[in-house]
C-alpha cells in the first residue's frame, strides 16, 4: 500500500457515528470551547479567502468562524469513515475524494493548505470545498489546541516518540505553550538525526548550528519553529538540539510585504544558526505535524469504531 495512504481499521464493517456526537466529544478532548480563537489561524483563515475574495462565512461552521478551530464544514450528519492529514493538500483532497464512500470526517491540523517551500497559506478553494460536501464529506480543524495538548498533540507526539522527559515549556501560544523542553538519553548527533528521519519517514533533515558529541537536553516545536527568539529561548534552557519542522523560513509570499517579512526572518534564523552552539533539526513542517495523526488520532478513532486512513504527502518539503 502506497505510504500516502494507510488504512488503519480492520475488515470489520465500520460503526456509523453521528457527527454531532463525535464533534462533541473531540470539541471536549481539545477544550476548543476555551479558547477564544486560534491565534495564526484567526489571520490566516480570513486573510487567503478574501484574496480569491470568497465569503468563507457562509460555507463554514458559524462557530468555526469565531474560534477558527472544531467543526468547519458539515456535509452531513453521519460519519462511518475518517481521514486524518496535517494540510488539506490539494494531492490530499484528491486521494480523499477517490477513496471515500461519503460519510465521512476529513479530521485536519490545519484548516488551509500550506506551501511550506512556496507562498505559504492557501486557501480550500471554492470548487474544492463544493466537492467535499456534495460527497459527503465533513471537516474538522485542530490548530493551536493540538500544538499545546499534553495528551494527544502534535508536540505531545514527538515527545513520545523521541522518549523526552518534559522539565519546561516555552513557546507561548495561545491558552498554552507550543514548545517542550526536556532530557533524553544520551544520544550522538548523527543517531538522532537518523532516528528523526525514521520517525518522521523524511527522506533528508535540514541542519543548522552545530553537532553536538552528545545530546541529552532538547528542544521541540511542531512545525514552525523559525523564529529566532524561540531558538534563543531554547539555547538559553540548555537545549543541546532544537527538533522541529523548520527552523528558517522557507515560505515566500506573493505580496511585498509578507516577501520583505519573509526574507527578513530567514535571514535573521540563519544568522541565529550561524553564531549557535546548539544543533537545529528540521524534518518538515508537514511532518512533523503529521506524527500525532498517525500515531494517536488514527487510534482514538479506531476505538470509536469508524474506519480510519491516514493521508501523508508525497513530498513533505513542498
Amino acid at each position: 500500500m502506497p505510504v500516502c495512504a494507510e488504512r488503519e481499521a480492520g475488515a470489520m464493517e465500520a460503526r456509523k457515528m453521528q457527527l454531532d456526537e463525535l464533534v462533541r466529544e473531540l470539541d471536549e478532548l481539545f477544550s476548543i470551547h476555551d479558547w477564544d480563537e486560534d491565534p495564526a489561524m484567526s489571520r490566516w483563515v480570513p486573510r487567503v479567502y478574501r484574496e480569491i475574495d470568497h465569503d468563507y462565512t457562509k460555507t463554514f461552521q458559524a462557530d468555526f468562524c469565531k474560534r477558527f478551530n472544531g467543526l468547519m464544514l458539515r456535509s452531513g450528519d453521519t460519519v462511518k469513515e475518517v481521514y486524518c492529514a496535517a494540510f488539506p493538500s490539494p494531492e490530499v483532497l484528491k486521494k480523499l475524494l477517490a477513496t471515500t464512500r461519503g460519510e465521512a470526517l476529513l479530521f485536519v491540523h490545519h484548516p488551509i493548505d500550506m506551501e511550506v517551500s512556496g507562498v505559504g497559506f492557501l486557501p480550500i478553494p471554492p470548487n474544492g470545498l463544493e466537492r467535499l460536501r456534495t460527497r459527503g464529506v465533513s471537516v474538522y480543524t485542530c490548530h493551536a489546541p493540538m500544538d499545546c495538548d499534553d495528551e494527544i498533540g502534535t508536540n505531545a507526539s514527538i515527545v513520545r516518540a523521541f522518549g523526552v522527559q518534559v522539565e519546561r515549556y516555552f513557546a507561548r501560544y495561545g491558552n498554552g505553550f507550543a514548545g517542550r523542553i526536556g532530557s533524553i538519553l544520551p544520544i550522538s548527533f548523527e543517531e538522532l538525526v537518523k532516528r528523526g528521519r525514521e520517525i518522521f519517514r523524511v527522506d533528508r533533515a535540514e541542519i543548522g548550528g552545530t553537532k553536538p558529541t552528545t545530546i541529552t537536553k532538547v528542544a521541540i516545536v511542531a512545525g514552525g519553529g523559525d523564529n529566532p527568539e524561540l531558538l534563543e529561548e531554547a539555547e538559553l534552557s540548555g537545549a543541546q538540539a532544537f527538533i522541529t519542522g523548520e527552523w528558517y523560513t522557507r515560505t515566500t509570499p506573493r505580496d511585498e510585504r509578507g516577501k520583505e517579512w519573509a526574507e527578513a526572518n530567514r535571514t535573521a534564523c540563519r544568522a541565529y544558526a550561524d553564531a549557535s552552539k546548539m544543533a537545529l533539526l528540521g524534518f518538515s513542517h508537514a511532518a512533523t505535524e503529521y506524527l500525532v495523526m498517525k500515531s494517536q488520532m488514527a487510534d482514538y478513532f479506531k476505538r470509536k469504531g469508524v474506519q480510519v486512513t491516514c493521508l501523508e504527502q508525497s513530498d513533505w518539503w513542498r
